[in-house]
């Protein structure tokens, strides 16, 4: 079987860094066979500069503009602007068995061997479970700063977070998938070709997706450099355990503002792959569901039953305490 590789990166005012990350994409020992790139409207130069290195990439570098028509119109407050680029990049590539899809940022820089590595790790589970079963394997990242000096060699290490957990029940309270560092085969991208009608970011997602309907697979190697500066969409978390329970408690807006949308995303889950379900996922999301109305004492008890915990007992804990009701 043949296979084909593409990159798809959402880009939006990254002039300062995207040549950097682009050029660490296309000098890979295993370089893809076609590097898609939709910009979402910038207006700091960033066009002029893809459309420059498209001249000297015409065979692999092809730059589209996110066309904003039917389900890919702008919902900001229902799937982040970052997250409906990408979900539109999805629908623009093919969904066989032997096509293989990474997403990039902007702003990172990814190591030589990162394609091949990742490439190897879902080959290997493709052999296990067969070549139509869909896969998403994801790799650590080293952390740096703007000037990709390094800050910790690990993501998980740096926000205390396990890679491992990966049911559904585990995945609805916290995601360990971060968006640059994953590749996706054909048959798990051909569930992303109608966007959600809501989702806390596209990465989570299609760890939902992965976990309901096929495999996720890790590689403990950091991969690539995820850098965090003053424009990043969504950086790296700090905090864990006590003091993000006591971070929590201080900014409760902002946390049930997060909590709504992890509820909203796993009813949209729930609406759009309803009938693909088997009754246990249905009861996984619909047990999930009812947490925001149950008081303390009975929502503790329904995490213990399915599952629904954090990495850490804190976590957990604050869950019980500060998810909001209805």
């Amino acid at each position: 079987m043949s296979q084909h590789i593409t990159v798809l990166l959402a880009a939006y005012n990254g002039v300062s860094y995207i040549e950097e990350q682009i050029r660490s994409i296309l000098g890979q020992t295993l370089p893809p066979d076609q590097l898609l790139i939709s910009d979402d409207g910038s207006t700091d130069g960033t066009v002029e500069l893809l459309e420059r290195l498209q001249a000297e990439y015409p065979s692999v570098l092809r730059l589209v503009a996110h066309k904003r028509e039917g389900d890919y119109q702008d919902r900001w407050d229902q799937v982040p602007a970052p997250a409906m680029n990408f979900f539109w990049l999805l629908s623009q590539v093919s969904t066989k068995p032997g096509e293989y899809i990474l997403l990039s940022d902007q702003d990172d820089v990814w190591h030589v061997d990162k394609i091949q590595v990742l490439l190897g790790k879902i080959k290997e589970l493709e052999a296990e479970c067969g070549d139509d079963h869909p896969i998403l394997v994801h790799s650590d990242l080293e952390v740096t700063d703007q000037n990709l000096n390094i800050i910790n060699p690990s993501l998980f290490a740096h926000n205390g977070t396990n890679p491992y957990r990966n049911t559904l029940a585990q995945l609805l309270v916290e995601n360990p998938v971060t968006g640059g560092a994953v590749m996706l085969n054909g048959p798990l991208t051909a569930y992303f070709q109608t966007p959600p009608k809501c989702c806390f970011m596209h990465d989570w997602w299609m760890a939902l997706t992965a976990a309901c309907f096929g495999t996720i697979g890790f590689v403990p190697q950091a991969l690539y450099q995820y850098r965090q500066h003053g424009d990043n969409s969504l950086g790296a978390g700090t905090k864990a355990g006590v003091e993000q329970a006591a971070e929590r408690l201080n900014r409760q807006k902002e946390v049930e503002k997060n909590y709504q949308l992890m509820f909203d995303q796993a009813d949209a889950f729930l609406w759009q792959f309803c009938d693909r379900m088997t009754g246990v996922q249905k009861e996984t999301l619909t047990a999930f569901l009812k947490l925001q109305r149950q008081n303390p004492l009975k929502r503790a008890l329904t995490i213990r039953k399915y599952g629904f915990r954090k990495t850490l007992v804190i976590g957990t804990w604050a869950q019980c305490v500060t998810m909001p009701g209805k």
